[in-house]
C-alpha cells in the first residue's frame, strides 16, 4: 500500500512537472511571437523591384543608403523607411526622403502597386523626370512630398483622385504651368490642408476654391492679383507665403479677416499707389504673430 501510494505520488510530480513545462513553453512562444504581421509577399516583391529601379550614388555615407540595407527574403516591414499596418501587414507609409536614389520615377514603377500607401516621402532625390500620372493610382495617400526631387513638366491630373490627401509637398522643383492643371486639380482636393509649392515655375493666377487650407506656400512667378479663392471669414488659413511673385494689384484688405497667423509677401511686387507698404494696413490682422515683408517692392 505505501509502495502503490510512494508510485502515485511520483506520478503526480511527474505529471505536475510536465505541465508546467508546456506552459512555460506556451509563454515564450508568445512572448517571441512578433505583434504585427509579416509583410505579405507581394508587397515585399514590389518594394524590391522599387528599389532595383534607381541607383544609388557610391559616393554618400551609408546612413544615406536606406534600400540598400533592405535585404530581400526577409520581413520588410522591418525595413528602414518602411511602415506596415499591424492587423492586415500593408505597407502604409514609405519614407525614402533623402535616401540617394537616382532616375526617373516610370509610370510603370513598382511603387504603385503598394495600393494601400497613405503616407509617401521620396523628397531630396534625384528622379530627374516627371512626376506620373500613375501617382493618382494611390487613392489612399494622405500625405504626399516630394520635396527637392528634380522634378519638371505639369503636376498630373491624375492627382485630383487623391481625395483623402492633406498634406502636399511638391517644392523646390522645375514644375511649369500656366495655371490650368493648378485650377483643375487642386479644387478637387477637399481633404486639403497643407499645400508647398514653393520654387517652381508656376505661372498664371493661383487656384481658387481652397478654403480648407491651413497653410499655403507659393513663392512662384504667379502674376496677376492676388486672389486666394472662396475662403471664408474666418478661414483655416493660418500660414500663408507669397513671397517671390509677381503681382500687379494691391495687397488685398480682405487678408485681414482670415485670423492668419503666419503671412510671407517678402520678395515680391506690389501695386499699392505708393512707394513703401503702409504698416498701419496689417494693424487689423489681430491673429499675426510673424510678418515678413523683407524686400517687398511697391509702387
Amino acid at each position: 500500500m505505501i509502495h502503490s501510494c510512494s508510485e502515485e505520488r511520483k506520478m503526480m510530480i511527474l505529471w505536475s512537472l510536465c505541465l508546467i513545462f508546456a506552459l512555460s513553453n506556451s509563454i515564450l512562444v508568445v512572448i517571441a511571437s512578433p505583434s504585427q504581421h509579416l509583410c505579405l509577399p507581394d508587397q515585399r516583391d514590389a518594394l524590391w523591384e522599387f528599389k532595383n529601379e534607381f541607383y544609388v550614388d557610391s559616393d554618400v555615407p551609408d546612413y544615406v543608403k536606406v534600400t540598400e540595407k533592405w535585404r530581400n527574403n526577409t520581413d520588410c516591414c522591418s525595413w528602414d523607411g518602411v511602415s506596415c499596418d499591424p492587423k492586415t501587414g500593408k505597407i502604409v507609409e514609405l519614407d525614402l526622403m533623402d535616401s540617394a536614389l537616382n532616375g526617373p520615377l516610370r509610370s510603370n514603377s513598382s511603387l504603385f502597386r503598394l495600393q494601400h500607401l497613405q503616407k509617401l516621402n521620396l523628397g531630396f532625390n534625384n528622379f530627374s523626370g516627371i512626376l506620373p500620372d500613375s501617382i493618382g493610382n494611390l487613392k489612399y495617400l494622405s500625405r504626399l512630398r516630394c520635396r527637392t526631387c528634380n522634378l519638371h513638366g505639369e503636376i498630373p491630373s491624375s492627382l485630383g483622385n487623391l481625395s483623402y490627401l492633406a498634406d502636399l509637398d511638391l517644392a523646390e522643383n522645375h514644375f511649369t504651368s500656366e495655371g490650368p492643371n493648378l485650377q483643375l486639380v487642386l479644387p478637387k482636393l477637399r481633404s486639403l490642408i497643407s499645400i508647398d509649392l514653393v520654387y517652381n515655375q508656376f505661372k498664371g493666377t493661383l487656384p481658387s476654391n481652397m478654403s480648407s487650407l491651413s497653410k499655403l506656400e507659393y513663392e512662384n512667378q504667379f502674376s496677376g492679383p492676388l486672389e486666394i479663392g472662396n475662403l471664408s471669414s474666418p478661414s483655416k488659413l493660418k500660414s500663408l507665403i507669397v513671397g517671390e511673385n509677381n503681382f500687379n494689384g494691391p495687397i488685398p484688405g480682405s487678408l485681414s479677416k482670415l485670423g492668419l497667423e503666419y503671412l510671407d509677401l517678402s520678395f515680391s511686387f506690389w501695386n499699392t499707389g505708393r512707394d513703401i507698404v503702409d504698416l498701419s494696413f496689417f494693424s487689423h490682422f489681430i491673429s499675426l504673430r510673424d510678418l515678413d515683408l523683407s524686400y517687398v517692392v511697391c509702387s
